[in-house]
């Protein structure tokens, strides 16, 4: 889905009800944390890293990560829920199902 740039926030969604902004290392200290953390499989494999969040415009929760994957670099949304912040290692980890 392409979003729309609104004061340094990339919104997501239609312009009437812009439901998620895609917030960047500038733009907040959380997320200047987890810029370019590492993400991986519950196995360890290397999956990418941290590009940006994708926070729920009115509830101001985290909802998405948007990693850039390894080799092509596209993004893809990893849901927040599906992720556990490794701290011994500093790492995220991605949990799938099946």
């Amino acid at each position: 889905m392409l979003g729309t740039f609104d004061g340094g926030h990339r919104s997501f969604g239609p312009d009437t009800d812009r439901r998620f902004s895609c917030i960047f290392a500038r733009d907040s200290r959380a997320t200047e944390l987890l810029n370019g953390c590492a993400v991986v499989s519950a196995a360890g494999d290397r999956l990418g890293r941290v590009h940006s969040i994708l926070v729920d415009a009115r509830t101001r929760q985290i909802r998405y990560v948007m990693m850039g994957t390894h080799p092509a670099g596209a993004l893809v949304a990893l849901p927040w829920h599906a992720l556990y912040f490794d701290a011994a290692l500093g790492r995220l980890v991605f949990y799938t199902y099946g």
